[in-house]
């Protein structure tokens, strides 16, 4: 009674936390409305890949001049471009945002913002009904997690489609959870969309999982056999050609590594490496290749349930990848909340280095600070690998866990 009367306190006292950074972004948003409006926001990628579509040839996606041109019809004001805010994503994505292009700039994005609510309600919905670690916190403190991470708000002020992969993950977790192993790989593929956060996850998961490759490699070979017919045969190496480009030339926004809390972006301003520097290189890759491996060995031994599998698999897939913002940070939403779950049903001692991270985790003036203030966000980076240790080297699951969440080979 008394672990559990402790636990109803932390649960109220990181309720109030949650609504004083919620409150915060409800701030930020109301003060953002005007620049949204003009067309700051990232949604103004996939709006113009849709437009291209619709006002053909596909071959223009990848076209930075047409993209410019295009963006300087819908978002007049934005004065500060000197070329175009560029689509960077696979060719089959543009499809999902050609209905919008139908729209003018601001309804097509108060559409996807209300999409984006509504993946979001629908990962959370899911989460609860299939977890009981998530079911034992109450819908008002899961629903403030939700609004108090910074992520997930900038993702849908953003407009960008890091909600629609949390939800393609959540849909891949329950399935797993769920012991459809096929069913979730082919999940996992519609993310392909980020295919460097996507790959390295799966393969994680596939370790213990590996008929979720089945499902996965037909579905990544119609998404390529998508891009082709888009394109043509050139279509994908034009689209790594594009994205390469963007790499070495620094145009765009969201290019710099300084942006990215990721191993990578945190090698790179370590004192005497630069951000493509052959040490750096060096560095990531061996850096990269360790923390997979410790992940790889954890989930390997299967010791855990799914849910802890899956938030170590997401925290490495986001460490070891080429690139990461921000909004790619929503998929540690899971992770977060199953963490919460153990602090709040934890007996004794009360697991403070693990509060006092999932602190740093939803701190919003952190996020401020670090990506607004210092623009260097890839500091951050030290959150995730804490985040990393501590679910790498957690305790195994508590006895009595319901059997049908425990993995199988």
């Amino acid at each position: 009674m008394a672990g559990m009367a402790l636990g109803r306190k932390t649960e109220f006292v990181a309720a109030a936390f949650l609504l004083a950074m919620t409150i915060g972004h409800v701030v930020m948003v109301i003060s953002l409305i005007p620049s949204l409006r003009n067309g700051y926001q990232d949604f103004t990628i996939f709006y113009t890949a849709g437009r291209l579509l619709r006002n053909g040839p596909a071959s223009a996606l990848y076209d930075l001049d047409a993209q410019y041109h295009l963006q300087r019809e819908f978002a007049p004001h934005v004065y500060i471009r000197r070329g175009p805010l560029p689509y960077n994503h696979p060719p089959f994505e543009a499809l999902l945002f050609l209905p919008f292009a139908y729209l003018e700039f601001w309804p097509a994005y108060l559409l996807w913002t209300a999409l984006n609510l509504g993946m979001l309600a629908t990962s959370l919905a899911l989460l609860r009904s299939e977890f009981p670690q998530i079911r034992r916190l109450s819908p008002a403190t899961l629903a403030l997690a939700a609004t108090a991470f910074f992520p997930i708000v900038i993702a849908i002020i953003q407009g960008q489609d890091a909600i629609l992969l949390l939800l393609v993950c959540v849909l891949a977790l329950v399935s797993l959870a769920r012991q459809r192993d096929i069913a979730a790989g082919a999940i996992l593929a519609v993310g392909l969309f980020k295919f460097h956060l996507i790959i390295p996850l799966l393969l994680l998961l596939a370790i213990r999982r590996r008929r979720t490759l089945l499902g996965f490699l037909p579905v990544a070979v119609a998404l390529a056999a998508i891009s082709v017919a888009m394109l043509g045969w050139h279509g994908p190496a034009d689209y790594v050609h594009f994205v390469l480009q963007l790499e070495k030339s620094g145009a765009g926004a969201g290019i710099g590594t300084y942006e990215m809390p990721n191993l990578r972006g945190l090698i790179s301003y370590l004192p005497g490496f630069t951000a493509n520097g052959t040490s750096t290189i060096l560095l990531t890759l061996a850096a990269s290749l360790a923390v997979f491996m410790i992940a790889l060995r954890r989930i390997k031994a299967g010791r855990d349930f799914i849910g802890h599998s899956f938030a170590l698999a997401a925290v490495t897939a986001i460490l070891v990848s080429y690139h990461a913002f921000a909004y790619d940070l929503s998929l540690l939403l899971p992770g977060a909340l199953f963490l919460f779950s153990e602090i709040t049903e934890a007996q004794g001692d009360s697991p403070k280095d693990r509060l006092a991270l999932l602190v740093l985790l939803f701190l919003t003036p952190l996020y401020v600070l670090l990506g607004f203030r210092l623009s260097r966000f890839c500091w951050f980076a030290v959150v995730v690998i804490l985040l990393f240790a501590a679910l790498a080297r957690s305790h195994t699951a508590p006895p009595g866990r319901s059997p049908e969440l425990s993995e199988v080979v």
